[in-house]
């Protein structure tokens, strides 16, 4: 008997527990308004000084004219070649 009991504690409990953390997941997406707007491109540049992610001033501020409209700038992947060259692939973030 005690242990039916306390089977059926223990299965409203986690019950509970769960209905809890969904509503606060959903409370945290809703208060939060993120935009997010993508604009992918590649350049290619050579490496100066032996650093791969040292970019030089003219690639930076070709980047710069090209997301404009943007605040943010990331690289998101970095490519090698044996020349002493690299391609970088960027996005433009808000």
């Amino acid at each position: 008997m005690f242990k039916n009991i306390f089977l059926i504690f223990i299965f409203l409990l986690i019950t509970s527990c769960n209905h809890s953390k969904v509503l606060v997941k959903e409370t945290e997406i809703k208060s939060f308004n993120y935009v997010y707007i993508e604009k992918p491109f590649k350049i290619k540049w050579t490496i100066q000084k032996k650093s791969i992610t040292s970019i030089p001033t003219e690639i930076k501020k070709r980047i710069k004219i090209i997301c404009k409209e943007f605040n943010r700038i990331v690289l998101i992947k970095i490519k090698t070649f044996q020349d002493n060259t690299a391609v970088g692939t960027f996005e433009c973030r808000i």
